[in-house]
């Protein structure tokens, strides 16, 4: 029986974890939303918690985004404090930390290369996608980002690297399904029968267009809201109105959701439009089959269709943990390349 591995992801919103015992099968997952910008010194506790909540470890892959944070003058900075944070919540514990180039490497030797070490979790999902689908596109969509990912031979075709070469190379498209603000993502809406202009304020984000369409529910809004309420369908269909200068007294439920859908829709042409521009790179290498992961699967799917792929959940593959493909991805490499020494 195989000692359990904790599979971390450390982002800027949000810390995934995933404990794997003897095979995928038993992958357990939990997620902690942690505004990392505003509270840094709870990065510790948190991963305390969480791996408590899971059962503990010994053994433990570590990737992360939250370098990325502002509260962080450099992602060197940021890959460091993420380090140290390990070292204070785990002191008996020496994490595997995943690098862009698909290897792992000790904490001491993540240290000497954090730009190496910096968002590299997607590498990490493609690579495991990689061993079942040899010819895929990756399409992850999380509450904040998507990744579009492909995969050639058996092989991470991606251009990018680092993240400005990503998001030139449209293999990262930031929008996600839930901390994206509207404003971000349209510059107008439908009301009335005519487009009306959005106020460019973070009054309502993406998790309140999918809480109105029943896309998601309270538990899944797992991010601060906008105004500080609660995640209720109305009060998330108020902060829609408030977009367009107006409340739920002044604007019916059918505007609404007519907003919502037409949010919906700007969403899938961005990710889609990432999807075709990796297309037009690879030419006639572009695999037809996407497989779809992370919060807002319904999203990379939608997208997926738009831009005439088939497609493939990974949540057949990954069940819950398909939600953290990353957390999971580097638990499972770890376990693989210790079973090869």
């Amino acid at each position: 029986m195989r000692a359990p591995i904790l599979g971390w992801d450390v982002g800027g919103a949000n810390v995934k974890a995933v404990r794997l015992c003897d095979s995928a099968d038993t992958l357990e997952v939990v997620e902690r939303p942690l505004a990392l910008w505003r509270e840094p010194h709870r990065l510790a506790p948190v991963l305390a918690e969480v791996a408590r909540d899971l059962g503990g470890a010994q053994t433990m892959a570590v990737t992360m985004t939250a370098e990325l944070a502002d509260c962080f003058a450099t992602k060197r900075e940021g890959v460091a404090f993420v380090l140290d944070a390990f070292g204070a919540a785990f002191p008996g514990v020496a994490p595997r930390v995943y690098a862009v180039d698909g290897r792992f490497r000790s904490v001491r030797e993540a240290r000497e290369c954090p730009l190496d070490i910096a968002a590299a979790n997607w590498m990490a999902a493609a690579a495991l996608v990689a061993r079942t689908c040899p010819d895929a596109v990756l399409i992850d969509v999380g509450s904040t980002t998507s990744d579009v990912i492909p995969i050639v031979a058996g092989r991470v075709a991606a251009s990018g690297r680092t993240d400005p070469e990503r998001l030139a190379s449209g293999e990262l498209v930031y929008t996600g399904a839930l901390r994206t603000p509207i404003c971000a993502i349209v510059r107008s809406l439908p009301l009335g029968g005519r487009r009306c202009r959005v106020a460019a304020e973070r009054f309502a984000i993406a998790a309140d267009v999918y809480r109105w369409l029943d896309r998601i529910e309270d538990g899944d809004y797992t991010c601060d809201t906008p105004d500080g309420r609660g995640r209720s369908r109305p009060e998330a269909g108020a902060r829609l109105a408030r977009m367009v200068g107006a409340d739920l007294d002044m604007i019916g439920a059918g505007d609404i959701t007519a907003m919502a859908e037409c949010v919906t829709q700007a969403q899938v042409r961005q990710i889609a439009g990432g999807i075709r521009q990796v297309r037009r790179r690879l030419g006639t290498a572009f695999p037809r089959l996407a497989v779809v992961a992370g919060q807002g699967a319904f999203l990379a799917e939608a997208a997926a269709r738009a831009a005439g792929l088939a497609t493939r959940s990974l949540a057949a593959e990954l069940g819950s943990a398909a939600r953290a493909a990353p957390a999971a991805a580097v638990a499972l490499l770890l376990a693989e390349s210790e079973e090869r020494r």
